[in-house]
């Protein structure tokens, strides 16, 4: 299951997940030797969701892959893949169906009027980076999977079917937990026949019709519903209401859970349905040593009991969509989350090329589009300590910006800047977010006080005083067991001191509005490790199997304190 609720309780769904065929294809000759029509003689066994680099044999391949099963199905098909690293080409009976770019965010092939009961399907995924215009590109601070590492269905229907589902809304009469609310749903449809159908769209609110409206479709199909909601309760921390919304049609019905509430920026703040909101939080990468980004169910609640544990009221989604399940968890736990998609240390040539432009674009609306439901998601984030002390960052990161608002404008923007200084794009976000490491890469912890002060005057004279600030990265690496009582670096000892000094000068700073500790757990790293020690980026104050170091109990004692609020 996809979500952690019935999504789609009037639709035909057949699960493939299972063992398919897999056959890597290091000479990219698949295609010229017919692998699109049948699979070569010696394939191997592959799980699906999972990752071929956790699998002995494939552990470092980067490249192109086959995977290789057969379906049954006929009429009105849509193949939908929730997640499939770097490029996937569908082919279905040796034609192909499909393409999609970007591994975290699904897609779907809608295959009209199949003629025959069973169908041979094969994908080819490519896995390849460059230091060009790939995303993430080669370099990255986190390990380059490939594989179908999310679900995969057949959705079986008659005529048409829903494709998007997005709620949006205005609050009005904010008081003691409790607002009215404008909604409007947004729907789009898909038809297997280009002659024109009528179709009754009904919306639903916890099991209730709350409006009609009649859609006409012709192929595609789009409808606006809009309806008001009385004194409904208000989605936060303490309290996360959430309500189900059912869009239904008489082929199709698709489902989502949301909830209400108000966010802004301002003075300095982050408030939330009109009150301030101090963010205590971590950095989470979706890793695995046994699972890579296919974190199964049971640790993502594992994640999320440990985070909360641990005195945290959000996380940001290093660095690209989250499994849905796990955003589906912070809803109903009320966990406030920063997603993002892969862009890490993008430089200006990067900025000037229009393919990176492109491919960025379409991954923030899919990332939009499929996410904009989840009342946890508090900020969408641009990219991840580009170079943005250039003209190119900066026409580069205004349409990112926009492309976002057009889509989305009930939440705020912003981006993680490693060159705060000298960053010139401040005036594209809503939120300042400064990724700073003194005191493990470069100088002493004590600097930081100096930064501030620095960095603080150049927001003041620049003229955005008034933006919230961030600290969204800053941390040190421990080896898991390294203990020593003077404290060097690498040491557990040396990271909990760390986080102790940065930790309590970050909370009692009123013009801090957030911290992200750097990180939650140790997660495997590329192929050059980047020099760090055993092949994984260390700076989790859990380990990569989830074991507490002893900065855990520092960082939830600082974070659980009620001065600190």
């Amino acid at each position: 299951m996809n979500r952690l609720f019935e999504e789609n309780k009037n639709r035909n769904i057949v699960s493939l997940d299972g063992v398919w065929q897999f056959k890597t294809d290091e000479n990219n000759a698949g295609l010229a030797q017919g692998w699109a029509l049948s699979p070569p003689a010696d394939c191997h066994d592959m799980p699906v969701p999972s990752l071929w680099t956790c699998m002995p044999g494939f552990y470092r391949y980067e490249g192109v892959a086959w995977y290789f099963r057969r379906f049954t199905a006929s009429g009105f098909t849509a193949l939908v893949f929730h997640g499939v690293t770097g490029l996937a080409d569908v082919y279905v009976d040796g034609v192909h169906a499909g393409q999609h770019y970007g591994g975290w965010t699904g897609f779907e092939v809608l295959l009209k009027n199949l003629t025959s009961s069973e169908h041979f399907l094969a994908l080819r995924v490519n896995s390849t980076s460059n230091h060009t215009d790939t995303i993430p590109l080669t370099v990255a601070d986190w390990f380059h999977h490939g594989g179908i590492m999310r679900g995969t269905e057949l959705h079986l229907h008659d005529t048409a079917r829903i494709t998007h589902f997005a709620i949006r809304y205005t609050l009005s009469h904010l008081k003691d937990g409790k607002a009215d609310a404008t909604v409007v749903c947004s729907l789009r449809f898909f038809s297997n026949t280009t002659q024109s159908i009528q179709r009754t769209v009904k919306m639903l609110v916890d099991g209730k019709v709350v409006a009609e409206t009649a859609v006409s479709i012709a192929g595609k199909g789009e409808a606006k519903i809009t309806f008001e909601l009385k004194q409904i309760n208000l989605w936060s921390p303490d309290s996360p209401a959430l309500y189900r919304f059912d869009a239904e049609i008489e082929d199709d019905g698709v489902a989502d859970m949301t909830g209400f509430r108000l966010l802004e920026a301002r003075d300095g703040k982050i408030l939330l349905n009109g009150k301030a909101v101090k963010l205590k939080g971590v950095n989470r990468h979706e890793e695995h040593p046994d699972f890579g980004h296919a974190l199964p169910l049971s640790l993502h609640y594992k994640d999320m009991a440990i985070i909360k544990e641990a005195g945290c009221n959000t996380i940001r989604g290093s660095h690209y969509p989250n499994d849905q399940r796990f955003l589906d968890l912070c809803d109903r736990e009320g966990m406030l989350f920063w997603e993002e998609v892969p862009m890490w240390q993008f430089h200006e040539a990067q900025h000037k090329n229009q393919l990176v432009l492109e491919r960025a674009c379409t991954m923030h609306t899919q990332m939009v589009e499929r996410d904009i439901n989840h009342p946890s998601i508090i900020m969408w984030g641009l990219h991840n300590e580009n170079d943005m002390t250039t003209q190119a960052a900066f026409s580069f990161s205004k349409s990112l910006a926009e492309t976002i608002r057009t889509l989305d404008s009930s939440r705020l923007l912003t981006y993680a800047t490693m060159m705060p200084l000298e960053d010139i794009c401040f005036s594209l976000v809503d939120v300042v977010s400064v990724n700073k490491y003194f005191g493990w890469y470069v100088g002493e912890s004590a600097d930081w006080k100096i930064f501030l002060r620095d960095f603080y005057k150049k927001l003041d004279d620049e003229g955005f005083g008034d933006k919230p600030v961030i600290i969204s990265e800053f941390g040190a690496g421990a080896i898991p067991g390294v203990r020593n009582f003077d404290a060097p670096k690498w040491s557990e000892d040396f990271q909990a001191d760390y986080l102790d000094y940065t930790l309590k000068l970050f909370l009692a700073d009123p013009r801090i509005a957030g911290t992200y500790i750097w990180q939650y757990c140790d997660i495997r790293v590329g192929w050059d490790s980047l020099g760090r020690p055993r092949g994984f980026n260390n700076k989790g104050i859990v380990d990569e199997y989830r074991r507490p170091k002893l900065a855990y109990k520092m960082v939830k004692s600082c974070y659980t304190d009620i001065s600190n609020e």
